[in-house]
């Protein structure tokens, strides 16, 4: 890096082209999501959310770590087509198994008990669906970012974005849309990406040394725990509303958290930029990189983050109104909750990243373990009914949404401060209340001004006039206390600088 104070040109180029073709695809995936939501009914999008979140808990199971050491692994240095190709074999090996296994061997009692009396073809098409978005096409995207390649992988994601909102239109028009026919069209697209995203990769020619299972094995294994609990964990949440609540209950909470994903769009854009860097000045000692690294992107994101659900919550009940239609009137509140999740994910997904990028493993575990299992516990008590035998609050998804929230916040802040503790930085946390409390009261005045002065105006002109108070309010925060997204005034103003002219060539 030239300097203590700034980010590499090859970061900020990637970072900023991330981003753009992040935003291009996170807003696409809204849209698609809205689109979903009023077409097939809170019934049918309940049960699309509940399969498709039931399967990515599954892809976790079956990864057991492997993907998080396959990329920390292609970061620290080039890797040979072989080592590469162990590893797409292994994922091919995930799902032929899983499909045989339930396709084949699982007794349909328990196919039906399992996935709420859904037929066993969909509850196939859904894993399918759910490998290649989640397990297939992030692998491809690792191999391309540890070259460096991101432009390629984020352009050809931001493609299939835009595609398969158009084929959601499409099926709509000609009456085909259904969960069949949505599933299917992810496994197609998908598939296509990871051929023509893989074209153009190079790998050194010389096999690597080190045996691959054992180095494999060596990271994975204290992952292997975490895995299986992190599976139970994410399956009981959606299982257990599915079963209290049903499909529109589930339907309100899949549509809070595809709305709040959109807070995440810079962070998910940083994520792997940061995983490959922080790799990388870890495997060569440079402790005081990685330091200013961590320091800086996890300032930025949880801005950026809490920015956006200040806007975000006072709107709530307007947005569904506007976007879904009153038959999702009930589930404003969930929504409200639900943008308040990204403000510690974002933080949480940069230092378990860290975490992850320097092979510190059984720290994350552990504290991971003991939050998931509390996880489990609260979970039964805000959505089990008050006339069961173990009686609960009933909370349903409001209830699931709180729970997410606030173990969040705590898991976070402990992570946190193991990795301060870890590599004896200052462990800071006043920053978060500060930025919490600012941005909630910016978006909230700028919510009733918007009110006031524009009372008769449509929700989106008013929620325009809305975003133009609290804009305006957020640049004025910023270049006042620069601290806030851990830079000083200076350093604001070059970095506005530098990603102006890194923009020109991209």
């Amino acid at each position: 890096m030239g300097g203590p104070t700034r980010l590499s040109t090859s970061i900020r180029r990637r970072f900023v082209f991330t981003v753009g073709t992040n935003l291009l695809r996170g807003l696409t995936g809204f849209a698609t999501g809205m689109l979903l939501a009023r077409w097939l009914g809170p019934e049918s999008y309940g049960t699309m959310s509940f399969l498709l979140g039931t399967m990515v808990a599954l892809c976790q199971l079956l990864d057991l770590g492997s993907s998080s050491a396959f990329f920390t692994f292609l970061s620290q240095k080039s890797r040979s087509r072989r080592f590469v190709f162990l590893y797409f074999a292994w994922l091919a090996f995930q799902l032929v198994g899983f499909l045989l296994i339930v396709g084949v061997l699982l007794p349909a009692h328990w196919l039906a008990s399992v996935w709420q009396q859904q037929p066993r073809s969909l509850v196939l098409l859904a894993f399918a669906a759910a490998f290649f978005q989640n397990s297939a096409w992030p692998a491809i995207q690792q191999a391309g970012e540890s070259q460096r390649r991101t432009q390629r992988v984020q352009g050809i994601g931001a493609v299939v974005a835009l595609g398969h909102l158009g084929v959601v239109v499409l099926l709509a028009r000609i009456g085909t849309l259904g969960l069949y026919a949505l599933f299917a069209a992810v496994v197609v697209e998908h598939t296509v990406a990871c051929v023509l995203a893989h074209r153009g990769f190079t790998y050194t020619s010389k096999d690597d040394a080190e045996p691959v299972l054992p180095l494999y094995a060596r990271y994975c294994t204290p992952l292997i725990l975490y895995s299986i609990v992190g599976f139970a964990y994410a399956f009981w949440d959606r299982w257990l509303l599915q079963r209290f609540g049903g499909s529109v209950e589930q339907a309100y909470y899949g549509i809070g958290a595809q709305v709040a994903s959109l807070a995440l769009i810079t962070t998910l854009a940083m994520l792997r930029i940061f995983w490959k860097e922080s790799s990388e000045a870890h495997h060569s000692g440079d402790i005081e990189r990685m330091r200013r690294l961590y320091h800086r992107v996890s300032r930025i994101m949880f801005f950026i983050a809490a920015a956006v659900a200040g806007f975000l919550v006072p709107w709530s009940k307007a947005l569904v109104l506007l976007l879904l239609g009153p038959e999702y009137a009930s589930g404003a509140v969930t929504l409200a909750v639900m943008f308040l999740y990204p403000i510690h994910q974002s933080l949480g997904q940069i230092v378990g990243t860290l975490f992850l990028a320097t092979e510190k493993v059984a720290l994350q575990v552990k504290i991971g373990i003991a939050f998931m299992f509390a996880g489990v516990v609260v979970t039964y008590f805000v959505l089990a009914p008050a006339d069961a035998a173990l009686p609960g609050l009933a909370l349903s998804s409001k209830g699931l949404a709180v729970k997410m929230v606030v173990l969040q916040l705590l898991q976070v802040n402990i992570l946190a401060f193991v990795a301060a503790r870890l590599w004896g930085w200052k462990f800071e946390w006043l920053f978060q209340p500060l930025t919490l409390l600012v941005c909630g009261a910016c978006g909230w005045l700028a919510q009733r001004a918007a009110a006031s002065i524009g009372g008769s105006l449509p929700i989106p002109a008013a929620m325009a006039l809305g975003l133009a108070f609290y804009g305006t309010a957020m640049a004025f925060l910023v270049l006042s206390f620069p601290a806030l997204i851990g830079l000083t005034r200076s350093e604001l103003l070059a970095e506005l600088q530098r990603t102006r002219r890194a923009v020109k060539p991209v």
